[in-house]
């Protein structure tokens, strides 16, 4: 029997799954087996703003007309609010979601709802079996009738209201993923007589998507940025769907969803507390029992409901309080997070040090799901000799607070690799070879072929190549944290000077010239810098040793004539002088480039120029630069399969490079 429902809802391509047919058939069952639980009155119907809710809302109502539901129209709320309303509501006998959450554009997605919360896996079956079962080829459809109101956003923002222990004393910065949250966050904080400042992703109305997932910290740059230009308090940001929730606290430090909810768990009254397979360590230190699920919400949810449970969450900042609801709700956490602060008295960051650290890597790749079988296996056989935990997916424990999970996603086409260490570099080296592992079966290969390429590859270059994903994505988390003067936003003209490698991503870069650079720009490859350079010309040195004897001058030279300055470098003589004279600098460590050579590094120093200028506004506006690295991990499986088919062709050939002007830089560096 076909599958319906994944680890929340129903998820697929909006064009090929919620076909009109697809649609009319899920809300005519829906509506049939609610009937068949002996609910009636209204079905209330919500959604979020993607293009294509509004197509799978009309024919989902079809179907629920075609079995006499009348339908509440909810508009565009979170689907919390939607929860707390079919809970709150007598005359609502269900209630429908159309969402896809943090998933991309293309994609959407349906949560049913039943008694106040999300139908459980035992309904889910329900459900599924009559939908493959029933035949509704000549379906009655009839004119539905339909009420549009607001009564779940009033009800919603009139709890979280009262749940609000006010006065408060916040400066608040505000990203809502242009999403659900986008009208009903800012109503609440003016309620709440909070000062607030916004991201440029907090309009509803706005046909930027943002599939921006809470458990990736470089989701969340441009928030990270507005806590530290406005000094903020703290930073929150939510979900497309508005269940989930971050936070940064006022030193611009991203808190993982499973920390911001260990520090509600160590206040909530609850004497026992649920959480995932996934979660980290940090919530064992807080003297309640902990009970942990397959990942899911609705899992969790039950799991509550068996042991007395009223606080629950998932790593992803999704909490269920279950005095509200048992759903995820993302504005409740908010409030209750204020709560704490306030009767704290201390910051959110002096608060968050007290929490023992944990290094988590969560880090994805796309992956067929014929594949899933044959990665558990294989995993399986290769910790044979550790205790394994298949509760969801196969969690490896290497012992000393270390251990490593593997699980495919129910939502997508997806395999996630999550990994706790008390050390951070560790807890990376260990989820960047846990991926590799399982791209190995996408990418057709068997382990036994990846270690003879390793032995052939002898200088890492492939792995090099492959790891520019990652790369980009350490940068943009971390120069996002990176004090930038406000002199940096006056100057007139730049200077990228670098030698070999160390210049790729200013030659790059300097290619745009005609595209989305708004001064003009220079690569300097000489001791000397050019003559027109002054006060209000910015230099970056850019040396991936920090001993490059043309950077070094550059730089005195630099600093003799007044320039603004910005090194990038990873260490060496470059490092020691921008601490030193206080120079606006970012120091990295290559951890994704197993080569050392500094081209293969090009991540590192492309992205650090390309942040850096984004920043200070010296370029159009890069929306979408935190959505690189997972654009790239998306590409790599076709582009590998190109570029070894290319390097065959070329085999015994001198080959000639032709580019367009743009693209001058991109040659030099594939030549």
């Amino acid at each position: 029997m076909p599958k319906l429902f994944g680890t929340s809802g129903i998820r697929g391509p909006a064009a090929t799954l919620f076909t009109k047919s697809f649609c009319q058939k899920l809300g005519h069952v829906f509506g049939a087996w609610l009937s068949s639980q002996g609910k009636s009155g209204y079905v209330a119907v919500a959604m979020d703003p993607r293009e294509s809710s509004p197509f799978i809302k009309r024919h989902i109502i079809a179907g629920l007309a075609s079995v006499a539901w009348e339908i509440l129209d909810e508009g565009v709320v979170p689907t919390p609010a939607l929860t707390y309303f079919v809970k709150q509501s007598p005359a609502v006998g269900g209630g429908v979601m159309i969402t896809g959450s943090h998933i991309t554009a293309d994609l959407n997605g349906v949560k049913l709802f039943i008694d106040g919360e999300e139908i459980n896996k035992k309904q889910e079956l329900e459900i599924e079996e009559l939908f493959n079962t029933l035949s509704i080829e000549h379906l009655a459809l009839s004119t539905p009738i339909i009420k549009f109101e607001s009564s779940a956003r009033d009800l919603y923002l009139d709890m979280l209201q009262k749940l609000a222990q006010t006065p408060y004393k916040f400066k608040i910065a505000l990203d809502t993923a242009n999403g659900t949250q986008s009208e009903i966050i800012p109503e609440l904080l003016t309620r709440l007589k909070i000062k607030f400042v916004k991201t440029g992703d907090c309009d509803i109305q706005s046909p930027y998507f943002v599939p921006r997932d809470t458990e990736t910290p470089t989701a969340f740059t441009e928030l990270v940025r507005q806590v530290l230009l406005n000094k903020a308090d703290l930073g929150v940001g939510f979900d497309i769907d508005g269940d989930r929730i971050i936070f940064i606290d006022n030193l611009g430090q991203y808190l993982p969803g499973d920390y911001s909810c260990t520090l509600l768990a160590q206040v909530s009254d609850s004497k026992s507390i649920v959480t995932t397979i996934g979660s980290s360590s940090v919530i064992d230190h807080i003297n309640k029992q902990v009970y942990r699920t397959p990942v899911g919400s609705t899992y969790i949810a039950a799991k509550m409901k068996e042991v007395g449970a009223t606080f629950g969450f998932e790593p992803n900042g999704g909490a269920i309080n279950a005095e509200v609801s048992y759903g995820r709700d993302g504005a409740v956490t908010l409030v209750k997070m204020l709560n704490l602060i306030t009767s704290s008295g201390r910051k959110l960051s002096e608060i968050f040090a007290n929490l023992p650290h944990y290094a988590l890597f969560r880090d994805k790749t796309d992956c067929p799901a014929q594949y899933y079988p044959q990665i558990y296996s294989a995993v399986k056989d290769k910790y044979s000799k550790n205790a394994i935990d298949i509760t969801d997916g196969v969690k490896v424990d290497l012992g000393h607070d270390e251990w490593i999970l593997f699980r495919a996603s129910g939502n997508a086409p997806e395999f996630r690799v999550f990994v706790q260490s008390p050390d951070d570099k560790r807890a990376v080296k260990l989820g960047q070879a846990g991926l590799e592992f399982v791209k190995s079966f996408i990418n057709h290969q068997s382990l036994n072929h990846t270690n003879q390429l390793s032995q052939l590859d002898s200088l890492h270059i492939l792995d090099s190549i492959r790891a520019l994903p990652d790369q980009c994505a350490q940068v943009i988390s971390e120069i996002s944290q990176q004090l930038i003067p406000s002199e940096c936003f006056l100057v007139e003209n730049i200077v990228i000077s670098g030698m070999g490698g160390s210049a790729l991503g200013g030659r790059i870069i300097a290619g745009l010239e005609r595209q989305i650079l708004r001064i003009p720009i220079t690569v300097s490859t000489e001791y000397h810098l050019p003559n027109f350079a002054g006060a209000r010309t910015l230099v970056v040195i850019s040396s991936y040793s920090g001993d490059t004897q043309e950077s070094l001058t550059s730089l005195a030279e630099a600093r003799s004539r007044g320039c603004q300055i910005f090194i990038v470098t990873s260490g060496g003589q470059l490092a020691g002088l921008s601490r030193k004279f206080n120079l606006p600098h970012y120091i990295f460590d290559p951890q994704h480039n197993p080569s050392g050579q500094p081209r293969l590094g090009l991540g590192y120093n492309l992205m650090s120029i390309l942040a850096l200028l984004s920043r200070c506004q010296l370029i159009q506006p890069l929306k979408d630069l935190h959505l690189i690295p997972d654009f790239l991990r998306r590409r790599q499986p076709v582009a590998e399969t190109l570029m070894s088919k290319l390097a065959s062709q070329l085999r015994d050939k001198i080959p000639v490079i032709i580019a367009s002007e743009h693209l001058k830089g991109v040659a030099h560096d594939l030549k």
